[in-house]
This record gives C-alpha cells, structure tokens and sequence, in this order.
C-alpha cells in the first residue's frame, strides 16, 4: 500500500512538472506569483512524500537527493524568471545598463513618494530582487560544506549574479544593473548567515557533512 501511493505520488509529481513547464513557457501565458506559489508548494509536497514515506526515515544520501531535486527545482524556477518569464516581462525584449551604484533603488524610491508607482512595483522589483538568489544562501552550504566559509560563498554567488546581469543584457531579457547585483547578492548573504546560526547550522551540516564532521 505504502509503495503504492510512493507510486502515485511520483506520477502526479511528474505530471505537475511537465504542467509546470508547459505553463511557464507557452508563448502567451502568463503565470502568476501565487500560481507560481502553488506550483512549487505542490512539488515540495509530492516530492516529501516520493522520498520519506517508505520506512528507514531520511538516511544521509536520501536527505541530500531530496535537498538536490529542490535545488534543480529552484534553479529551473529562477532561469524561467529571469530569462523566460512573460509575467515579468522576459519576451518584451528591453535592456538598459546601469553602473552607478543605488541608483536605480533611488529611482524606485523617488517615483513611490512622487506617486508616479504603486507600493507593489517597488516591492516587487527591489523586495523580489532580494529574494530572487535568497535560496542560495540555503542550498549551496547545504550541499557544498566549501560553500559554508565567507571567501567561497559570496565570490560565487557574486559571479552568478554578474553573468546573469550580463546575459539578460544581451539577449535583452532585462537590464544589466549594478543594484540588481547588490540586492541579488545581499539577499543570498543574508540567508547565508541565517543558516549559520544554531539550530540551523546543524540542520545544514546534517544535509552534506564535510570531511572529518
């Protein structure tokens, strides 16, 4: 009975990702933050059923299969935002360039008290570039104990977020911005230091144990 519905709910995982991405790409279709919500709440769940419903609890290579198949996940979510994404307008082929540091922050800032945006843009645009790359700062010390010390995680994140401010530039999905490097990279760093505060530290290392832990 308990394979069975181990079966079941592998099925209606890979259903929900072939809908998913269907969704997400078809020319036209604009996919919402709360569908976009729904959709990862729902392969967050099947997939914890698929992996810790059978007996034996999460061993250690179960734990960082489970972590790798979220990590796959947010990345195809954060590539389909960035490059793809019609409801952020990834197909309106714009770009722009910006290398004055705040600027643009300013600029949000100024246009919301002059009333020429609404609060919702300003969160959406500075807020969600804090949260675009925040899982980062979960995932990869979680999976990689190398990303756990100060002078590996932020180079990492940085030049991440430097090539794809560089390749939405020319492809024209979006601008290339000196503030989208701050916040993305803040937003990580942030995380980054959540997790190294117990008990989440022991969460983390419980995930990937380095060498001689």
């Amino acid at each position: 009975m308990r394979m069975l519905v181990r079966l079941l709910c592998f099925g209606a995982m890979v259903a929900l990702l072939l809908l998913n991405v269907y969704v997400e790409l078809k020319p036209g279709m604009v996919v919402g933050i709360g569908a976009k919500i729904v959709f990862a709440c729902a392969f967050t769940g099947l997939w914890s059923l698929v992996c810790f419903s059978r007996p034996g609890g999460g061993g250690a290579a179960r734990r960082r299969g489970y972590y790798l198949a979220l990590f796959a996940y947010y990345i195809w979510m954060l590539l389909n935002l960035l490059f793809f994404d019609a409801a952020f307008g990834r197909t309106a082929g714009t770009g722009g360039l910006n290398r004055v540091p705040f600027l643009t922050i300013r600029n949000y800032l100024r246009a919301y008290k002059l009333g020429n945006i609404s609060l919702k843009w300003v969160l959406v645009n500075l807020a969600g570039n804090l949260a675009a790359f925040a899982p980062m700062g979960f995932f990869l010390p979680a999976l990689y104990p190398k990303q756990r010390h100060f002078f590996v995680f932020v180079p990492t994140v940085t030049v991440m977020v430097a090539l794809v401010e560089i390749f939405q530039y020319l492809t024209r999905t979006g601008s290339c911005d000196i503030d989208d490097l701050i916040l993305n990279t803040a937003g990580a760093f942030i995380i980054w230091i959540v997790c190294l505060l117990p008990p989440f530290r022991t969460w983390i290392r419980r995930i990937t144990a380095a060498k001689g832990e």
